[in-house]
């Protein structure tokens, strides 16, 4: 299959296939120019190949969309960035009072070639200012039509097809999708075929070309596409046909283009991530209905998220936010006729593959059904409860998180797999081993006065000791660090090192892919190179004596967020490329940040890249982690000033990288030599 671009470099590319083209095309937006490039990159270029037509604005939407108009009266072509789409409501009034009235108020027709570009949606963590998806609000307005990226359309196409209509366009760009790659050769994967259909090439579907029943058909636009898909492949794998659809434009609604997959179709379902009401959806609906009566089984049904701002902490956003698990839980609902209102679920049931080793594990009981911890970490007899993420009496849905349990290596949430009302009985901080029961969910009606965790038999109190426990994250550090010196008899080596060559290199695959490009990939990408040349530097050594050679370098790396140190790993990190490796290296990382990072995430390192990068920092021993030979110690880059062979002063930036190793498969000379390979690696 081709190599898919990211979604922010192929909209850039977009952009600049426009301005050549187009000599009257101008680029309005906030921090547009280079080398910011706009917020999201996606402006990279523009300005230093069109600099008298890029331009950076004040910090006025109702200015620079004003402005868009003048330009726009005057036969130019007009691309206005808003830097977060929930500030497009400043410019409200020139969108409906001006850009959209001008086609038609002036005896006659006016062409207003404008498109405002507008990032939305949430999964970020930017909270209730910067997340907000506003479509809907701008459906409607005569002479306004509205469009939607997705990875399943040409970018270049969608604009071309925006222009065409010599009318004001928005172009809502989900934040989500830009780091994502697009699809192409019309796959989705080696199951799903996507091909595009209707006027303007405008709606993508995407099917099972293997598949024989009657589908339901779910139409989700921009980044709620892939959660359709994620949804999708879950009710296949329970044997439900599911086909999605995505439309490039939103609004006026292409009901030809669907007309023909509506016949024989099991049902419809529109999902999307704004709130409910006064939704694109119910346009959706409404002009479905009126064109489509006999062709529909049942009701159209929308899905949408929670009806309240989106919060920044990352538990939080997830249970305001349209997720994949809702759009399935509606398909099942609509595939086994069960009210999707209801919740109702039996308690016979086979357990479903979409719940995971995180899931709760639920069990019939008398008085509701149990919450049990599954068995998360064969390494482990118990975990700790580290809280609780629904309050006791809530009621809950299927599929929403309600508790955080924390083993050695991570924290895995879990989710609940019936509907009802939460009673915890045991309280966030203690222990709990894996079958053990920690709450129930009752009927609703049926939740009786919280009691209190019980307590453990026989215990006789003890005074208080002075100090406070030390938490469970730094519990799990100095495990580690106690085993570490303990077990590995542990040498250490140093060499100083010059990066330039290095940063420079991270730059251009910055600017080239899109991607949070730095040294850090530059040396974890020399680190997995270097496997092969260097085989047991990546072997683990066994309790008995034995030598087990890595087939692949799995390379972990020290995370920080603040909440505790943790070692994710990048599996086969050989074979995958810088920007690739970029955007591995940030999901960890935001995976972290949101206490989502799982066993699996940790699992099978056989190499570590110790980050001490701390400014100021220039010398650093890392901790070998038990079953690994070798860490890298990465610091602090440093400038430096030198004189070259004939004389002259030249700067230049330098790290001290130090490899500590299992003296007992590593010996100082391989050490040295390994070192001496990743220096001239990273000469580029």
């Amino acid at each position: 299959m081709t190599r898919a671009e990211r979604m922010s470099q192929h909209l850039n590319r977009a952009l600049h296939e426009l301005f050549a083209a187009d000599e009257r095309a101008w680029l309005l937006g906030e921090d547009v120019v280079d080398p910011y490039g706009g917020a999201f990159k996606v402006t990279q270029g523009l300005s230093t190949a069109y600099p008298d037509r890029v331009l950076s604005t004040p910090l006025s939407e109702n200015g620079i969309t004003g402005v868009a108009g003048g330009l726009a009266l005057c036969g130019d072509t007009v691309i206005v960035e808003i830097m977060f789409g929930d500030f497009v409501g400043l410019a409200f009034d020139q969108i409906i009072n001006f850009l959209t009235k001008s086609v038609a108020m002036y005896g006659e027709p006016t062409p207003m070639r404008v498109v405002i570009r507008c990032p939305v949606g949430g999964g970020r963590g930017y909270g209730p200012t910067h997340s907000q998806s506003v479509q809907k609000h701008f459906i409607g307005i005569p002479h306004l039509a509205l469009f939607e990226l997705s990875p399943l359309h040409d970018a270049a196409d969608v604009l071309a097809a925006a222009l065409r209509r010599g009318e004001p366009s928005m172009l809502f760009e989900d934040k989500i999708l830009y780091t994502q790659r697009r699809y192409v050769d019309n796959r989705v994967d080696e199951r799903l075929a996507f091909e595009l259909l209707g006027a303007d090439r405008n709606w993508a579907r995407v099917y099972d070309p293997g598949a024989a029943a009657a589908p339901t058909l779910v139409i989700a636009p921009g980044g709620v596409a892939n959660r359709a898909i994620a949804a999708a492949r879950k009710a296949w794998e329970q044997g439900r046909n599911v086909e999605v659809l995505v439309p490039a434009r939103l609004y006026p609604f292409d009901v030809d283009g669907v007309l023909g997959l509506l016949d024989g179709a099991d049902g419809v379902i529109v999902a999307e991530e704004s709130t409910a009401g006064g939704t694109w959806g119910s346009e959706v609906a409404t002009r479905l209905y009126a064109a489509a009566w006999p062709l529909l089984r049942r009701p159209i049904e929308l899905v949408s998220s929670a009806a309240t701002i989106i919060p920044s902490a990352p538990h939080l956003e997830r249970a305001v936010l349209l997720s994949a698990d809702t759009i399935l839980e509606r398909i099942m609902h609509r595939s086994t006729g069960e009210s999707a209102a209801s919740g109702a679920a039996s308690h016979d049931r086979a357990a479903p593959p979409w719940e995971t080793p995180g899931t709760v594990v639920a069990q019939a009981a008398e008085q509701g059904v149990a919450v049990s911890v599954p068995k998360l970490n064969n390494n482990d007899d118990s975990y700790v409860l580290l809280e609780w993420l629904v309050p006791a009496g809530a009621t809950v849905e299927i599929g929403q998180v309600i508790a955080a349990v924390e083993t050695s290596k991570a924290i895995e949430e879990l989710a609940a797999t019936h509907a009802g009302v939460l009673r915890q009985d045991l309280a966030a901080g203690a222990d709990c081993v894996p079958g053990s029961t920690i709450g129930y969910i009752l009927s609703a009606g049926a939740f009786p006065a919280a009691a209190p965790p019980a307590a453990e038999p026989s215990v006789v109190a003890q005074p208080a000791l002075p100090g406070r426990p030390l938490p469970p994250s730094q519990r799990r550090i100095a495990d580690v660090v106690a085993a570490s010196h303990r077990e590995i008899p542990v040498a250490f080596t140093a060499v100083r090192v010059d990066v330039t060559a290095a940063l420079a290199y991270a730059r251009r695959a910055a600017d080239e892919t899109g991607a949070d490009v730095s040294l850090t990939e530059v040396v974890i990408a020399a680190v997995a190179t270097l496997h092969e040349q260097f085989p047991a530097l990546y072997a683990q050594l066994t309790g008995d004596g034995r030598v087990i050679d890595a087939a692949q370098p799995s390379v972990g790396l020290t995370v920080d967020v603040g909440t505790g140190l943790f070692l994710p790993v990048i599996r086969d990190a050989a074979k995958l490329d810088l920007g690739d490796l970029a955007d591995t290296v940030v999901e960890l990382r935001m995976k972290a940040l949101r206490n989502r990072l799982r066993e699996d995430d940790m699992a099978g390192m056989n190499f570590l890249v110790a980050l001490n990068n701390t400014p100021g920092v220039i010398y650093a021993q890392p901790i070998i982690p038990p079953g690994v030979t070798c860490a890298l110690s990465v610091p602090d880059v440093h400038r430096e000033v030198v004189l070259d062979v004939g004389g002259e002063v030249r700067e230049r930036m330098m790290a001290d990288l130090g490899l500590a190793y299992d003296h007992r498969l590593v010996n100082g000379a391989q050490a040295g030599a390994y070192l001496a390979a990743l220096g001239a690696a990273l000469q580029l």
